[in-house]
């Protein structure tokens, strides 16, 4: 009889792994690819950030794992960057996958400029 090489079971599985987590493997091994997870963000944006942030800081791209938002208002940026570790938790459970985004990056633009009366 030949020898049988008998690999013994994985010593993590009593790890808890997020299904998203596996899908998301599964998705990029059958060729799908990544969830798109700038539009997840739009579709819930009101949700994710609540009514007052969303009028005045939006999404605007994701680079390098990084949530980037725009706004204009710099006390509403400050205000992200506080609820950074709940916003991107709240990105996990809607994606269903953790890791999603590791971190936000906040771009404060000018102002618009006001309209200028002509001189009479």
């Amino acid at each position: 009889m030949p020898d049988v090489a008998i690999e013994p079971l994985p010593s993590d599985r009593r790890v808890v792994r997020h299904i998203g987590d596996s899908l998301a493997t599964w998705r990029v091994l059958a060729g799908l690819g990544q969830v798109d997870v700038l539009a997840l963000v739009n579709d819930h944006w009101l949700q994710l950030i609540g009514q007052r942030l969303s009028q005045v800081v939006r999404p605007s791209t994701v680079r390098h794992e990084r949530l980037v938002l725009s706004t204009d208002v710099p006390a509403a940026a400050e205000q992200v960057r506080w609820l950074e570790r709940d916003l991107l938790d709240s990105i996990d459970r809607l994606s269903g996958m953790t890791g999603t985004i590791v971190g936000i990056d906040v771009r404060v633009s000018a102002p618009p400029a006001p309209p200028t009366s002509p001189d009479c």
